[in-house]
């Protein structure tokens, strides 16, 4: 840890303290929920973060923005470049949604603020659906978030390609916290969230700890937009799925 940044809550300065109160209000995920993991987080901030979340040019220069490249067969990085998903995205509607500036852990909206419970309903379905239509999955708990449920691949198709070494297997999670999401995709799809605005990076992609194409999903506001999330996600199973055993 840097030596100006502060050991304990007393040492801190007002700003500093609002700061961490804007990061409980978030919840849990991926880090200590407390003055240290705050720290942390905030130590992650000043020495590898991105703040080019929202910037689609990354992935035209893969070999220099993805880590694992080098090491990936030539399979997995033609899959890498390759689109899963069934259908272009439409355009989300305006105005465009941003992350909160955390890097862990990264949400839309407060843990408290209030959501409609036909959307909330409609993606619990529709990831619930993810497992059962397709094979070689399982539940269990995130290692990315280090609580709630996430899809991973079977532990027969590991080790995952060194593009997404970091996610050990995990393919996708919705936060209960916020409904918003994390995915890894191929580069052309994560491009094509990002542009047509249905979400962004996380803050470490493109770094060693996430796949360049590890990617957060903003908040459905509507039954159709679930449906749209819903074919992300399966975009980003088609891909992880993909490149196994070559």
């Amino acid at each position: 840890m840097e030596g100006h940044m502060p050991t304990s809550q007393a040492d801190a300065s007002p700003e500093l303290l609002e700061e961490y109160k804007q990061w409980l209000a978030l919840g849990e995920g991926g880090i200590a929920y407390n003055w240290e993991g705050f720290m942390i987080c905030k130590h992650f901030e000043k020495t590898v973060a991105r703040d080019d979340t929202t910037d689609p040019s990354l992935y035209d220069s893969t070999e220099v923005h993805a880590p694992g490249w080098d090491e990936a067969t030539e399979a997995q990085r033609k899959a890498t470049q390759a689109s899963f998903l069934s259908l272009p995205l439409p355009e989300r509607d305006s105005p465009r949604a941003r992350a909160k500036p955390f890097i862990f852990p990264q949400r839309e909206r407060n843990e408290k603020e209030p959501q409609d419970e036909e959307i909330r309903n409609a993606y619990q379905f529709a990831v619930s659906r993810l497992s059962e239509v397709n094979d070689d999955l399982h539940w269990k708990t995130s290692v990315l978030e280090r609580h709630g449920p996430a899809l991973f691949l079977q532990d027969s198709l590991l080790p995952a390609t060194p593009l997404a070494k970091p996610t050990q297997g995990e393919i996708c999670h919705v936060h209960r916290s916020d409904l918003s999401a994390h995915v890894t995709l191929s580069f052309p799809d994560a491009k094509e969230v990002l542009q047509k605005g249905w979400g962004e990076r996380h803050r470490l992609s493109g770094t060693e700890r996430l796949h360049l194409g590890y990617t957060m999903l903003y908040v459905p506001r509507s039954v159709q937009e679930v449906e749209v999330l819903a074919s992300i996600l399966q975009a980003g199973i088609d891909y992880m799925k993909s490149n196994k055993h070559e």
